[in-house]
Parts: structure tokens; sequence; C-alpha cells
């Protein structure tokens, strides 16, 4: 039963890493979607094509680490929560040291609302490309060292 719950846990913190590394992506596309002058490369919009590659190269790395396809879908679902904070974090930065001058309880809402179109397409590209990555694995054989490690058999 304990080495059960070890392969269980160490399996939902390898979910929780990649969906945290998915949603700093997400967080900062969203940030600089919203606010594009105060974020790198500052221009006066966002340019979609910046936003999308990273996404896109987010998915692909993640596609690389992650187990399988549920754990993929279920690391997009989870980064949608996380890129929201970050997105909001990043977003009080430029307020407290004056550069932006927006009314606080504003944030938020731009945060969500503007962003909500990055929300809804970071699920399907996560996912689609995620399984990209995945593909690429196998395919060429990437392995780290804990997919290597042969598996305990239990013996009855």
């Amino acid at each position: 039963m304990q080495p059960d719950i070890r392969v269980r846990l160490r399996r939902l913190l390898k979910i929780l890493l990649v969906a945290s590394f998915l949603g700093l992506a997400l967080g900062y596309a969203n940030f600089y979607f919203v606010f594009p002058n105060v974020s790198v490369p500052a221009s006066e919009e966002a340019s979609l094509l910046i936003i999308l590659v990273v996404l896109l190269m987010a998915a692909i790395l993640s596609g690389l680490v992650t187990e399988d396809l549920p754990s993929s879908v279920m690391q997009a679902f989870l980064s949608i929560p996380i890129g929201i904070l970050v997105a909001f974090l990043l977003a009080i930065s430029p307020l407290s040291t004056g550069v932006l001058e927006v009314r606080s309880d504003d944030i938020f809402g731009f945060i969500v609302k503007l962003g909500s179109v990055l929300y809804l397409a970071a699920v399907p590209l996560y996912s689609i490309f995620g399984v990209i990555g995945l593909l690429l694995r196998e395919r060429f054989g990437f392995q780290s060292a804990s997919f290597l490690r042969p598996r305990r058999t239990q013996h009855k």
C-alpha cells in the first residue's frame, strides 16, 4: 500500500509542476496581451505571433516531460488558475512602481475579462501541442532517468 501512495503522490506532484510551468507561460502571455506597453518586448500592441510562440513552445516542452494523455489534459486545465494568478501578480508590479496608472480594483477585471480569449484558447492549444510533445518523445526516444528506471514487479 505504501509504494502505491508514493507513486500517486509523485505523479500528482509532477502534474502540478508541469501545470505550473504552463501557467507561468499563460500568465506571461496574458500579461503581455493586456499590458503590452510595460512588458518585454514593449510595444503599442501585443504581437499575436509572440503570444502563440510562447504558448506553443511551453505546450511542446510540457508534452516532452508528461507521462500520458490524461495527465496532459489535466495539466492544461490546472494551468488556467495558475496563469490567472501569475498574470495578476505581474500586473500588480508596474502599479507598485508607478509605471502604470490603473485603479487597483480594475486589475483583476482586466486580467480575467481581456485575457479570457487566451484562457479559452490555452486548453486546446496545450492539449494538442502537448500530444505533439508526447509523440516527439516517443518517436525520437527522449527519455529522462525516471522513465528508464525499471519498474518493480510484485511476485505472488
